[in-house]
């Protein structure tokens, strides 16, 4: 047998055993009068906080909930768009010892959302009614039950709302705020499940921290980064700037969701003299798109961060012109980072490489009876490591799916992949039939849920069409009750009302772009749908074939 797929990076300095606030309180005492996150729109506004007025700010946060009846470990949930507010909020969370809940609304109706909130029993929600209260038709369909505390102020339809800026800046010292251990849960992020029911991802303080310093071992020093993912997933997380000390800079999501966002980030980032960026793979396709119309004046960052999807040669290209170095990330929510390359000529690239394991990650590739593959064979990747998730919330069942029988267990981060001699890793694509649309997983069935509801359905069948910019797109192809005169533009419609966008914190959701109707499915011999020939044909009648993968 010749050398078997498996790779053990060792960590090059100790276990940091530490919590989120404790980094939080050394950037507080070590600089307190360094930026630590800059909002800037696309109208011109620049505001920002600092890492001594954040902890005071957060500190005030806390002690409220403290005084409210939240306990060590009780969860509080956090909805809304990228603002300072909620980044004030999140780390109120965090020093009142609670576990901060993501939440993100893919369904108008917030059914998504209630599940969560109700398994996790959560006692507050931090809501954002947005600008002219856009998200306030959503927050009134939460559950009534948890006491909402508003990020900016909603319009009458609360009277006497509490208002994060009402308690930011109102200290009582007399309130003693709990002692939280690096063990302790910190974070719950939301994904869709298997199911079409959102998981719910938990990390704790340790694993967390461990993570990015892991992470942040082979980039480069950062003065000042550019993300502006949405603080609900785990790659936009504002622990980036807690852990590293530097400074975030971020926009609204919606604007780098598109494409005529790029021209107006590159003005900020150029204005803010950011050092390095973080940026999904259509933002580097939407760059070189634009770049005769963005004036090159020799301004360049130092390194320019993507991931989520299998990446190209295509976008390496922003080398050079727009960055001196790129580098690629691949992880999860569930394992946060699992490998890393630093790329300088594009011409040494291979499509899909994501480099050698960081610092105290174990990879195996196993082929489908559960062996590890020999050293350049394509099987599934499993991950061992800290910082792999404490499981799902309430969920032993899904947890346990996730992880192997071997003791130690190992992660099925259910990604296809092969290892080479020289020990990277090359991603081909996923086990699950997951839709990769600028780095947002969406689960067929998620789609599907929403769909057969519809009157007139007869059958439905969400799946990925290729798309240049965005990787995959959402096509929802549907078969009609007999007589039934259906057409894709009313399920357009239906989609339309069903589901959301706004809410979602990237300005996409699982919302579906695409609609095929048949007459009847293709299928396997076991008389279920045949997806691979179902994707075929609907990128053919869509004219994508020559985009197909």
């Amino acid at each position: 047998m010749g050398k078997l797929s498996y790779l053990h990076i060792n960590p090059t300095a100790p276990n940091t055993y530490i919590t989120l606030n404790d980094a939080m309180k050394k950037n507080a005492e070590n600089c307190p009068d360094t930026e630590a996150f800059i909002y800037r729109n696309e109208h011109g506004d620049r505001r920002s906080i600092t890492f001594g007025d954040l902890y005071e700010r957060g500190q005030c946060v806390a002690q409220y909930l403290v005084t409210s009846g939240v306990q060590r470990q009780d969860k509080v949930a956090l909805f809304g768009p990228n603002t300072l507010a909620r980044i004030v909020a999140e780390f109120g969370i965090l020093l009142a010892g609670a576990v901060v809940l993501h939440l993100n609304v893919d369904v108008k109706t917030a059914s998504d959302t209630n599940d969560i909130l109700e398994k996790a029993k959560c006692k507050v929600v931090f809501v954002d009614p947005g600008e002219n209260d856009i998200f306030l038709p959503t927050i009134q369909k939460l559950i009534n039950e948890c006491q909402l505390i508003f990020l900016r102020k909603p319009g009458s339809a609360y009277t006497d709302p509490v208002v994060i800026n009402d308690i930011q800046t109102s200290c009582d010292t007399s309130v003693k705020l709990p002692e939280v251990q690096p063990e302790d849960e910190a974070i719950i992020f939301t994904t869709s499940g298997s199911t079409g029911k959102p998981k719910m991802v938990i990390h704790c303080h340790f694993d967390f921290t461990l993570g990015l310093e892991a992470y942040f071992e082979l980039l480069p020093e950062s003065k000042k980064t550019f993300n502006d993912r949405p603080f609900c997933w785990l790659g936009g997380s504002q622990a980036f700037a807690t852990v590293s000390g530097s400074t975030i800079v971020f926009t609204d999501s919606n604007l780098g969701s598109s494409a005529r966002g790029i021209k107006l980030i590159w003005k900020i980032i150029t204005e803010e003299k950011v050092t390095d960026g973080m940026f999904m793979p259509y933002c580097l396709y939407d760059l070189l798109a634009e770049q005769d119309n963005i004036k090159d004046d020799g301004y360049r960052l130092e390194t320019i961060m993507t991931g989520g999807q299998v990446i190209d040669k295509e976008c390496t290209k922003v080398i050079g012109r727009f960055c001196k170095k790129i580098g690629v990330g691949y992880g999860s929510t569930e394992v946060m980072g699992v490998s890393f390359i630093l790329i300088e000529n594009s011409e040494d690239f291979e499509t899909g490489c994501v480099g050698k394991p960081i610092p105290g990650v174990e990879v195996r590739i196993v082929g489908e009876n559960g062996q590890v593959v020999p050293v350049g064979e394509e099987g599934e990747l499993q991950i061992r490591s800290s910082f792999l998730t404490k499981g799902y919330y309430a969920d032993e069942e899904m947890t346990n799916r996730a992880y192997t029988k071997d003791r130690p267990s190992w992660f099925r981060i259910e990604d296809i992949g092969k290892m080479t001699e020289s020990g990277e890793l090359i991603m081909r694509g996923r086990v699950k039939e997951n839709i990769s649309r600028g780095g947002r997983k969406i689960l067929p069935g998620v789609v599907d849920d929403v769909v057969k509801k519809m009157e007139g359905i007869s059958l439905v069948a969400t799946v990925a069409v290729p798309d240049v910019r965005l990787y995959e797109e959402v096509c929802v192809c549907y078969t009609a009750t007999d007589g039934v005169d259906l057409s894709p533009s009313d399920v357009e419609l239906y989609c339309k009302q069903n589901f959301s966008t706004e809410e979602t914190g990237d300005g996409m959701g699982s919302s579906p772009t695409y609609f095929i109707r048949f007459d009847s499915f293709p299928t396997v011999f076991t008389g279920k749908v045949d997806k691979q020939t179902l994707k075929r044909q609907a990128a053919e009648r869509l004219n994508l074939t020559l985009q197909l993968n």
